[in-house]
């Protein structure tokens, strides 16, 4: 076959779905056939795929200029009127796209990633833009794309209940975690790189972009409940700003307890390995996840975790975590406090994170996703 990953929707600095699409590729170079060849359609301010891809004989890097399609509208100008150019060119059999939106016309089977519904779900969780045209692109993959790729069962069940009967063969295959995340740091390696990213207390760990879905105005009033009986603990907020963030830092300025809350921004992948490595828990009240990836990583890591029981994330945690409704700050508070109040409890999620973590592998994930290409494939030949 000769398959075409586009990686341009996936910007430099990695969440979610661009952890997901750099870890698909480190793998999936180790299980293509001698007779495949692997096409990477990325932008030119992308530095790191083509470090993974060097010296492999059947991978081929496609570049197109960032300065032009890092905007969101020349992007999908350029998916829709000349990626399929593209595609015929190169012959390419099976097209992958990473995170929704995807050629409506293409001459390449097309297998299509659906990360979550909260496009249909919370649509007040997105910018205008994105919840006018991401809907658009969702319904037109699943009407037309040879193959759908789900992220979780919970994702899968969602698309199945909002979206009409569809021909598209529908895969489930979740994320992985590397492996690094269950080495484990020297206790002295933790504090000086705890001192370097100015963290002096004990902390409560948040992961993730701020945006409105990640719930964490109930977070910070869940922290300002058990503040005055941890005097000695503080809460560490890393990620990235997202849309509509401003509440959430107004939040941080108003609270009584402003100087024990640290916002860090982004954080890279070898501080999110300290951080976790470092912290009492993490605290995860998403609203809603496709997947939850800061979840995994922190078993993996052997951080005792505190999450919701909606969407996927039961399915990701198992008994490896606790789960909270996360509408409820009283329940938030009280799961916090439970765990600092009892180090035995404490200590068992300890040990049952990383046995959980051990049954994802982003191996898995490329191996599933590569048969996902050849049914694919076989089904578009079959139609033809």
């Amino acid at each position: 076959m000769k398959i075409l990953l586009d990686f341009t929707q996936i910007p430099v600095d990695r969440t979610g779905a661009g952890v997901y699409a750099e870890n698909l590729i480190q793998e999936l170079v180790h299980i293509l056939s001698p007779t495949d060849v692997l096409f990477l359609l990325i932008q030119d301010d992308e530095l790191l795929v083509p470090q993974f891809v060097d010296k492999v004989a059947n991978v081929r890097v496609l570049t197109i200029p960032s300065r032009i399609f890092r905007n969101r509208a020349a992007l999908i100008f350029y998916e829709q009127f000349l990626l399929p150019w593209l595609l015929s060119i190169k012959s390419i059999d099976v097209i992958h796209s990473l995170h929704y939106t995807h050629p409506f016309f293409s001459p390449a089977a097309r297998v299509v990633t659906f990360h979550d519904l909260t496009f249909f779900l919370w649509p007040q969780l997105h910018t205008r833009a994105r919840r006018t045209i991401m809907p658009i692109f969702i319904r037109l993959a699943w009407k037309r794309a040879e193959s759908i790729i789900f992220v979780s069962a919970s994702t899968r069940r969602d698309a199945e209940k909002l979206l009409p009967v569809s021909k598209s063969i529908r895969t489930v295959i979740p994320l992985g975690v590397k492996s690094d995340f269950f080495l484990r740091f020297r206790n002295d390696e933790i504090q000086d790189a705890l001192q370097r990213l100015n963290i002096h207390h004990p902390y409560l760990l948040f992961l993730g972009t701020v945006e409105p879905r990640k719930n964490l105005i109930r977070l910070l009033h869940a922290f300002e409940k058990i503040a005055e009986r941890q005097p000695d603990c503080i809460l560490v907020i890393a990620g990235k700003l997202g849309w509509d963030y401003e509440p959430v830092i107004e939040t941080i300025a108003a609270s009584n307890f402003r100087e024990r809350i640290l916002h860090m921004g982004y954080v890279s992948e070898t501080d999110k390995r300290v951080l976790l490595a470092g912290c009492i828990m993490l605290v995860y009240p998403s609203l809603y996840e496709g997947f939850g990836l800061p979840v995994l990583e922190a078993m993996a890591a052997g951080a005792p975790v505190i999450t919701s029981k909606v969407s996927s994330l039961p399915e990701v945690a198992g008994e490896a975590a606790i789960l909270i409704d996360p509408e409820s700050v009283d329940q938030l508070a009280s799961a916090m406090q439970l765990l600092l109040d009892e180090p035995v409890r404490l200590n068992k999620f300890k040990e049952l994170g990383p046995e959980r973590a051990k049954i994802f592998s982003w191996k898995k994930t490329a191996t599933e996703t590569y048969k996902a290409y050849q049914t694919a494939y076989q089904h578009r030949r079959r139609d033809r």
